[in-house]
């Protein structure tokens, strides 16, 4: 009687066991995948956000080096020629500007850009 006693204990600690390994494995995929999500959300607008701060301080000059460094990572981004564009503008050379602009509109055209 005794070893039945153990050995349903034994069992019973065994599955418990098993529940306890799943859940961890799937609490692991759900954060692993949280932060991917995560990662994919925010990393895209970070390097705008650091030039939108700089163009609010209205350093120009550095917003500047910053998006040109954004857009050397994303040569395709009409969004980065579109928002360097309005820092030439801001900073008064039109012909940069109206550059920026075009390529902005090359990528993407729309009233904003024309």
């Amino acid at each position: 009687m005794n070893e039945d006693i153990n050995s349903e204990i034994l069992k019973e600690l065994k599955s418990a066991r098993r529940f306890n390994r799943t859940v961890w494995v799937v609490l692991g995929v759900v954060v692993l995948l949280c932060e991917i999500f995560h990662r994919r959300s925010v990393a895209p607008d970070q390097p705008w956000t650091a030039v939108q701060t700089a163009v609010k301080q209205m350093d120009f000059s550095r917003a500047l080096i910053m998006a040109r460094a954004n857009i050397a990572r994303y040569p395709n981004d009409y969004y980065g020629h579109s928002y360097i564009a309005y820092i030439y503008l801001a900073m008064g050379d039109v012909t940069n500007s109206e550059r920026a602009y075009s390529r902005a509109y090359e990528l993407f055209p729309n009233e904003d850009n024309e």
